[in-house]
């Protein structure tokens, strides 16, 4: 008797199973790194620093997020705080060295500070770079990267905050849905 109720409750189970792993796999971003310009060389003309981490500044990320770096004859590094600073290219954490253009997708695997530069000194130099705080799911109000606490990171987008978890939401409610729906038939 037992094993008929447990082989009667398996849709249901799953259904539950398909409702509660749809919430995290909604809720992941896919942000383009300098939207239509993209990772591009500042070749000597304004402040790009100031423009990849304004753009960074109106959009929240979170584990599990991507970034799309889009570049052509470049790279992007992953460094510490004092290789962003001072562009220093000799020591990264990783290099992303894409020659095909079609550039590279990073994961934000945990919370904490990121910060990028371009893998040509000068380009860094002249501000290709990025600095970004990805949160953890319980803080909404992480403090910006260190060495840029003055920076106005400005309130949450929509980008990223909310629409995951309206969709997060939506997942949760769909699936609760089909397990009413389920009970019921």
């Amino acid at each position: 008797m037992a094993a008929s109720v447990l082989v009667r409750e398996l849709p249901l189970l799953s259904l539950l199973s398909i409702a509660l792993a749809a919430a995290p796999l909604v809720s992941s971003r896919h942000f383009r790194v300098g939207e239509n310009r993209g990772w591009s060389n500042p070749n000597g003309s304004g402040n790009y620093t100031e423009s990849f981490n304004f753009w960074a500044s109106q959009n929240r990320f979170h584990v599990g997020d991507t970034l799309y770096f889009m570049y052509r004859n470049d790279s992007v590094l992953v460094v510490n705080y004092t290789n962003y600073r001072d562009c220093i290219i000799s020591d990264p954490v990783a290099k992303f060295d894409n020659g095909s253009g079609n550039g590279t997708v990073f994961r934000l695997d945990r919370d904490g500070d990121f910060y990028f530069i371009s893998g040509d000194r000068e380009h860094c130099e002249n501000g290709q770079k990025l600095a970004v705080r990805v949160m953890n799911d319980h803080d909404e109000s992480s403090p910006s990267p260190e060495g840029l606490e003055l920076w106005n990171w400005g309130p949450p987008s929509l980008n990223s905050t909310v629409k995951a978890t309206l969709a997060s939401y939506f997942a949760t409610a769909i699936g609760g849905f089909l397990i009413v729906l389920y009970l019921l038939t």
